[in-house]
C-alpha cells in the first residue's frame, strides 16, 4: 500500500499557512484529516500556524501510526481531553464551519471557550485549489480509468441494453483498472456514486443533483447511475463517470449511440466540440475564472442552443466547469464570483453539454491541469460521438 510520504505533506502544510487567517484549526472532517494526515482515521487534528501538528486518534490509533507521516499521534477516548492536549491552542481557532455538524460542533468547541470560534474552511479549501506533482499523477491515474472504460463501451452497446446493466459493466472495468469504489462530495446532502448512464430523454431528467445531467435510477431513494430504460436505436446515450485514485477524482463524460443520431444532436454535439477547444484555449495562468465564464455565455447566446446549454429546464446548471481532486466539488469553479486567477496546478472538469426536453443530451466532459503554458488533458480518448 503506498502512503503520503512526509514531504508531500508538509507541501500541503505550507501551503494550508498561506491561507490561514486564525492561530490554529481544528480539523474534523475525513478528506481535509487526509490532506493534511495521510490517513482517514478517526479523530482530531490540531493544526497550529507553526511546528509540528497533533492527531488525537480515536479509532484506529495503530492504523493512523502505519499510515500518517506526522510525528505526533496520540490516543483519544474522549474530548474531554482535548485540553491537556492542546493547553494553548491560541487566541482564534478555526474549525471547517462549511462541513461540520452542528451536534459535533458543540461537542468539541466547549474545550476552546478561551479561544474565539471562526470558520477555518477556507484556508483549506483554497490549499486544496492548487495540486502538487504526487496529487497530479494520482488525477492521471483515476483519468486512465476513464479512458479505459469509455474505450470498453462500445463493444457492450446493443438494442434492448437496460441504463444498469452498462451501469454495472462500467463499475467492472473501472475496479479492474483500479477505482477505488467511492467518490467524495463536500456539499450537504450532494450525494455520488459514480456517475450518471443515461439513454435518450433521461439525460434530461429531472433531478436534485447540481450537474446538467439527468438520471433516474433504480428507485427514487437513490437516483443514480442508471434505471431499467433500454437502448433504441439513433438515439444518444450519455455517459458521465468519475474515475478515482487513491482517493482522488478524474471526471469526464462521453455519447454514444447505435446508428446515427438525429442532424439536431449531430450538429449540437459538433458545436461543442468546437466550444471545448476555444475553452480549452482560455485555460491558462492567470485567467479570471468568472471572465471565462462570462465569455462562455455570450458565446453560447448567439446560437440557438443558449436555452439549452448546460441543463434542461430546471436542472440547468450556472457553471460550465468545476475542480476536481479528494471530492468532486472543489475551487476554483468556472462561474460567477470565482475571480482568483487560475494557477498552475489547479485542475479542471469542463463539460459543456446541450439538453433537449424529451430528447437527451449531447456533450462532452474532460479533465485538465492547468500548466504554466496553458492546460494538459488528462482524460485523452476521443471526445467524438461513438456510434456502433
Amino acid at each position: 500500500m503506498e502512503y503520503v510520504a512526509r514531504d508531500e505533506l508538509e507541501r500541503r502544510w505550507a501551503r494550508v499557512r498561506r491561507f490561514m487567517d486564525c492561530d490554529s484549526l481544528i480539523i474534523l472532517q475525513n478528506v481535509d484529516v487526509y490532506y493534511l494526515t495521510g490517513t482517514v482515521q478517526t479523530g482530531v487534528l490540531w493544526f497550529p500556524r507553526e511546528g509540528e501538528p497533533l492527531f488525537a486518534v480515536r479509532k484506529s490509533y495503530e492504523r493512523a501510526k502505519v499510515e500518517s507521516a506526522i510525528k505526533n499521534i496520540v490516543p483519544l477516548k474522549t474530548y474531554s481531553e482535548l485540553p491537556g492536549l492542546i493547553p494553548n491552542p491560541g487566541d482564534t481557532v478555526g474549525f471547517e464551519l462549511d462541513v461540520l455538524p452542528v451536534a459535533t460542533y458543540q461537542q468539541v468547541t466547549k474545550y476552546f471557550q478561551k479561544s474565539k470560534i471562526v470558520d477555518g474552511s477556507g484556508a483549506v479549501r483554497n490549499a486544496r485549489a492548487v495540486k502538487t506533482a504526487y496529487e497530479i499523477e494520482c488525477i492521471r491515474q483515476a483519468a486512465y480509468q476513464l479512458d479505459k472504460m469509455f474505450l470498453d463501451i462500445p463493444s457492450q452497446l446493443r438494442e434492448g441494453l437496460a441504463e444498469f446493466e452498462l451501469a454495472a459493466r462500467i463499475e467492472y472495468v473501472m475496479r479492474m483498472a483500479g477505482h477505488q469504489g467511492m467518490i467524495r462530495v463536500r456539499r450537504f446532502n450532494m450525494e455520488m456514486h459514480y456517475g450518471a448512464v443515461s439513454f435518450g430523454e433521461t439525460a434530461s431528467y429531472p433531478h436534485a443533483f447540481d450537474g446538467p445531467v439527468g438520471v433516474r435510477g433504480l428507485y427514487p431513494a437513490v437516483p443514480a447511475m442508471g434505471s431499467r430504460r433500454i437502448l433504441r436505436r439513433g438515439e444518444p446515450a450519455m455517459i458521465d463517470v468519475c474515475g478515482g485514485y487513491a482517493g482522488y477524482i478524474a471526471d469526464g463524460s462521453r455519447t454514444y449511440s447505435i446508428g446515427p443520431v438525429s442532424t439536431q444532436m449531430r450538429d449540437t454535439h459538433q458545436y461543442i466540440l468546437e466550444l471545448n477547444n476555444w475553452i480549452e484555449e482560455q485555460l491558462r495562468p492567470g485567467k479570471i475564472p468568472s471572465q471565462i465564464y462570462a465569455s462562455i455565455l455570450e458565446r453560447v447566446s448567439k446560437t440557438s442552443f443558449s436555452s439549452h446549454f448546460m441543463g434542461a429546464g430546471e436542472n440547468q446548471v450556472r457553471f460550465v466547469a468545476h475542480s476536481v481532486g479528494l471530492e468532486l466539488d472543489e475551487i476554483p469553479v468556472i462561474a460567477p464570483k470565482f475571480d482568483t486567477p487560475l494557477e498552475p496546478g489547479v485542475v479542471l472538469a469542463v463539460e459543456p453539454k446541450v439538453f433537449y426536453p424529451g430528447l437527451g443530451g449531447v456533450g462532452t466532459e474532460n479533465t485538465y491541469v492547468v500548466t504554466e503554458g496553458g492546460c494538459e488533458r488528462l482524460t485523452t480518448c476521443p471526445q467524438e460521438i461513438y456510434m456502433v
